[in-house]
């Protein structure tokens, strides 16, 4: 929350002159603009720290009683003269800065001003400041928050001279103006086509393609270029990883305690399909939509079905609850920019976003089923018969297993009545029930579930004349003991001709005469093993109780009837499991996915969703515990991005619709959202500082305008990233010079305006990346199975092909800001800390990479050291040394004996790769 935290200093009693005295009336007009204007912005910016609950420095500013009180010492407002009020002169950021988090947008602080000119206007002189409902924040946040407002198609202000190019230089150029700043230099070839190169592909270009650029005299020479890098299958590569990075891209599920791989068998299948959509230039639009809902246009075998991984591939957690919210999460903080999922255990404390909205949204994402579609030709892989050959051979094991133990679960239950009866009918505990047993040195091991079958047998068919069981109910009625003494007084009734007992019952009782809760036990044993037999002989079929006559048919009617505690159904068999059932199952199972991960041959599947064939709507879990159970909402989008007269979702889950909410023309938020994500991605700062945050706690962007225009774009050029990327790359703004210049910094110390390109250092795939390509040891074919880069010998893939363990992530990547894989990450952090220049310095990949860039030339006894040198500086920074370079590393050579002399050539390789000039785009 943005506060208001005043010093000590400013903290003084409020003066108050004859206009505001304590007994003011104001008026409706005045009134009104408090409860829209003022009020959201002391709840938002102030009321944290200086409210009832903490009063920083002595001061509230949650009542208009507490305000004119003040604090512990001073006058911080002159009422009527916003002018003299060092409280606005803190919120102005003329004196102190406050709220230390960010200055307000300028219209909350003219908001302020007018206030204290009018003299603090309050509904009420004893009123607290309480928080608008949530109906009045829902409306208010439409009506006020910048970005909740829709995208408008500004002018392009007109600017004075020569130096724009296109209609982003003049919104930049005209803000610039404002401040007083002038535009940086252009930057020279060199840096630009190295720049666009990193920015587009995540490689460095080649000498021959700077020397082709530096000398092309086209006027058109630079949009050549940046044709050739969209064109070109890396690109996909580049901005894919990018997106991977909001998918929270791992290729493994997380820590499940289950015995299982942890590894995803198909999570490449949706890395591919992310780059080649970029590759291909899907309109962003659609892009997301395939993602949320390809099954509902996509037919089985079509590519666009992998994009369904951006809902599969999270991490999977061992609540069902936190799964699903990892789903949402990836969405709408994703895509929409918005934190919906703090609204899980109540209302968010900041965004007009409710329960009911992540209720709402849980009800879409929690009734799906998982499945691996074909996204491709089943034997598209010339191997596929041999894979399919062994994965056939792993199937029949594992569905022998299966149908092993699910035939000796049935016949059990139609076998063992004596072992599930007593245990149902019985009060004992389990080891005294064991004596009871025939045989007692043939120890079994009892199903619990088959046991609680007959338990919820009992419940259901509970008569006390009921013609076949009553002698049992009434057993388990008493108890053992008790049925033990009363045993003779009932089998006189039971076995008396008058008795409704079934007469195969009456008679077996009478000739068995059971005296004991076991041997009554025992005696429904024998009655039920025939019947028992003609099921299993019947393979399980209940109408086996026709093939017996009489008294025996009644019998077999009521226990292979509706309620039976014999007939089993598959969740039946599956939850008569023993533990030692399970784990070679999962054991068995484990054997095919790893088959599947590992093999060649293995057909193109993806880890996709399918709606459930029952869909209902949600109910809202009281504080986020699905054991409360609260109101029920509809499958519904978010309220403050919704029109009121929009219908709940009733298409299957509801997915199709919401993607369409998402991209549709009237969602503020997803163009703005990707917008933002793409300029970050050429000048390493976003226009909306905060890229996973755009609701009531973000600032506005510095350059409002200029994010609406290329919202519009965007959306008007068919929703093309490629057509953005070229558009933002042949603007002045991002062609200038990234060298620092005092004055322009001292009044835009941030470069929120963009004064100049912002210098960046490579992310850890450019970099490991980079050195391979310099190297010429770079393999960048597209596509497949993740390999393990780091284990040597390293593989030359391009890093994005890496195995990702999000359980066990490399100490190697996180040293380089690499982002977790357990949640989306909207922006990578940037350290520097020594163990990046540790890597660097000692590790064998970097030196092997120097030894290859060296190898091509230094054994040529045709070259002098100057055109080693040379040929160094241009493999692997594109230019010639300067003299100082030169005769520093001529020197560092040339001390040296010949045996020596090769040796060195590899460390000044090395010290050349690791430099800034390589490790830093400018």
């Amino acid at each position: 929350m943005r506060t208001l935290a005043l010093p000590l200093a400013l903290l003084v009693t409020i003066t108050f002159t004859s206009q505001a005295s304590a007994d003011s009336k104001f008026s409706p007009e005045h009134i009104e603009f408090f409860e829209k204007s003022v009020r959201p912005v002391l709840m938002k910016r102030c009321v944290e720290c200086h409210g009832p609950e903490k009063q920083e420095s002595g001061l509230r500013l949650d009542a208009r009683a507490a305000i004119v009180k003040g604090g512990d010492s001073g006058a911080a407002v002159v009422v009527g003269k916003p002018d003299e009020s060092e409280l606005i002169q803190a919120i102005r950021y003329e004196t102190f800065e406050m709220p230390p988090s960010g200055q307000m947008p300028a219209e909350e602080i003219a908001a302020i001003e007018k206030w204290v000119k009018l003299g603090l206007p309050w509904p009420e002189e004893s009123e607290p400041l309480q928080p608008a409902s949530f109906d009045q924040r829902l409306v208010d946040d439409k009506q006020h928050h910048w970005a909740y407002q829709p995208i408008k198609n500004p002018p392009a202000p007109k600017v004075e001279g020569n130096w724009a190019t296109n209609d982003i230089d003049h919104f930049v150029q005209s803000r610039l103006s404002e401040k007083g700043i002038t535009p940086s230099e252009k930057a020279e070839r060199r840096t630009l086509i190295r720049r666009a190169t990193f920015d587009l592909t995540g490689l460095p270009p080649t000498a021959e393609e700077v020397a082709a650029f530096v000398n092309d005299q086209d006027p058109n020479a630079f949009e050549k270029v940046i044709d050739r890098l969209l064109a070109s299958n890396q690109y996909g590569v580049k901005w894919g990883r990018i997106w991977l990075d909001v998918a929270r891209y791992s290729d493994t599920r997380g820590y499940l305690n289950d015995g299982q791989d942890r590894r995803f068998p198909y999570a490449h299948a949706y890395r591919d399909y992310v780059i080649d959509s970029f590759n291909l230039d899907t309109p962003y639009d659609e892009f997301l939509k395939e993602q949320i809902a390809a099954d509902y246009f996509a037919e089985e075998g079509d590519r666009r079905l992998a994009g369904l991984g951006l809902i599969r591939i999270g991490r999977q957690f061992l609540k069902h609850q936190d799964t699903i919210d990892d789903r949402i999460d990836v969405v709408t903080r994703g895509v929409l920019g918005l934190t919906v999922t703090c609204a899980r255990c109540h209302d968010h404390k900041y965004d007009a976003i409710n329960m009911a909205d992540y209720y709402g949204l849980y009800g879409v994402f929690d009734q799906l089923n998982e499945t691996t579609p074909l996204v491709g030709p089943i034997d598209a892989d010339p191997k596929y018969p041999e894979f399919k050959k062994k994965l056939d051979e792993l199937q029949g094991e594992l569905n022998q297993h299966i149908a092993k133990v699910d035939r000796a679960i049935q016949m059990e239950a139609s076998t063992n009545f004596f072992d599930f009866i007593v245990r149902a009918v019985s009060k004992k505990q389990d080891v005294e029930i064991a004596k009871f047993e025939q045989n007692e040195l043939d120890s079994k091991n009892i199903r619990p579930h088959l046991v609680s079958k007959w338990k919820l047998f009992a419940d259901r068919e509970w008569k006390a004349d009921h013609p076949i069981w009553a002698p049992l109910f009434k057993a388990r009625e008493l108890g053992d003991d008790a049925y033990a003494s009363q045993a003779e007084t009932l089998l006189t009734e039971w076995t008396a001709e008058q008795s409704p007992l079934n007469p195969a019952v009456r008679d077996a009782l009478k000739a068995a005469q059971p005296k004991s809760l076991p041997a009554l036990v025992d005696v429904y044993d024998e009655l039920l093993k025939p019947i028992g037999q003609a099921y299993r002989d019947a393979e399980f079929n209940r109408e086996a109780s026709d093939k017996f006559e009489g008294a025996p048919r009644q019998i077999a009617k009521s226990l292979l009837g509706r309620n039976s505690p014999v007939v089993l159904n598959e969740n039946d068999v599956r939850r008569s499991y023993f533990t030692s059932d399970r784990n070679h199952q999962k054991k068995l199972e484990g054997k095919i996915r790893g088959h599947e991960i590992d093999s060649a041959g293995s057909p193109p599947r993806a880890m996709a969703v399918v709606d459930r064939e029952n869909i209902h709507d949600p109910v809202i879990f009281l504080r986020g515990d699905p054991g409360r159970r609260g109101d029920r909402v509809p499958r519904q989008f978010i309220r403050v991005l919704n029109d009121e007269s929009d219908a709940a979702y009733n298409n299957g889950s509801g997915r199709l619709e919401l993607a369409e909410d998402i991209v549709a023309d009237d969602n503020p938020l997803t163009a703005r959202v990707m917008v933002n994500r793409v300029w970050m991605g050429h000048f390493d700062q976003p226009l909306v500082l905060t890229p996973g945050d755009f609701g009531i706690r973000s600032d506005p962007p510095a350059l409002p305008l200029l994010l609406d225009h290329l919202s519009t774009y965007l959306r008007t050029n068919d929703w093309s990233l490629k057509k953005l990327h070229k558009y933002i790359m042949l603007s002045s703004t991002y062609q200038q010079s990234s060298k620092d210049r005092p004055e322009a910094r001292e009044k835009d110390p941030e470069n929120r305006l963009f004064w100049r390109m912002n210098r960046r250092r490579l992310s850890f795939e450019e970099m490991r990346d980079g050195m391979l390509k310099v190297s010429g040891a770079l393999d960048d074919s597209l596509g497949g199975r993740a390999v393990k880069i780091l284990e040597v010998p390293n593989p030359p893939r391009r890093t994005v092909y890496g195995f990702v363990d999000r359980q066990d992530l490399p100490n190697l990547y996180r040293a380089f800001d690499y982002p977790s894989p357990d949640a989306m990450s909207p922006e990578r952090s940037k350290t520097s800390v020594p163990q990046q220049a540790l890597y660097l310095l000692n590790s064998p990949f970097v030196q092997r990479q120097a030894q290859w860039v060296t190898q091509k030339w230094k054994d040529d006894a045709s070259l002098t050291d100057e055109q080693r040198l040379e040929r160094l500086f241009q493999t692997v920074l594109q230019r010639s040394p300067t003299s100082e370079e030169s005769e520093m590393f001529l020197k560092y050579v040339e001390a040296s004996n010949d045996e020596e002399k090769w040796n060195k050539w590899d460390s000044v390789a090395q010290v050349v790769m690791v430099s800034n000039d390589f490790m830093f785009v400018d």
